[in-house]
């Protein structure tokens, strides 16, 4: 079985995705307000202050992830081939198109169908 060949911004993607998600679970896991206030004289409001910042941290690094996810998404979808590669030849064949125009290779007869009249 062939394995799809995935294209250099759908690495870009899978790469920002567990990056960002490996940024928010370290930031979470390295808060620790009992340490952080271990020496404050207001130590239940330092740990509720140290708890906060870590939301919000958290909550800014979300949307630091969605907002690049989704101009990558953008990049990924306008940057998708504009056609297939001939088999035979291995020239590109604009999409809609059934022969290449190199050799002649037919797209539709090695499906094993006819393509629908015009």
């Amino acid at each position: 079985m062939r394995r799809p060949r995935w294209r250099k911004m759908t690495w870009v993607l899978i790469v920002w995705c567990v990056l960002m998600a490996a940024w928010i679970i370290g930031a979470i896991t390295a808060a620790d307000p009992a340490s952080n206030c271990a020496h404050d004289a207001y130590r239940s409001a330092c740990e509720a202050g140290s708890s906060a910042g870590t939301g919000i941290g958290v909550v800014a690094l979300w949307f630091i992830w969605f907002f690049g996810f989704v101009i990558l998404s953008l990049i990924w979808f306008m940057s998708r081939p504009k056609g297939r590669i001939c088999p035979a030849c291995g020239e590109t064949v604009k999409r809609g198109r059934t022969v290449c125009p190199k050799c002649r290779y037919d797209f539709a007869a090695a499906v094993g169908h006819e393509p629908a009249a015009p």
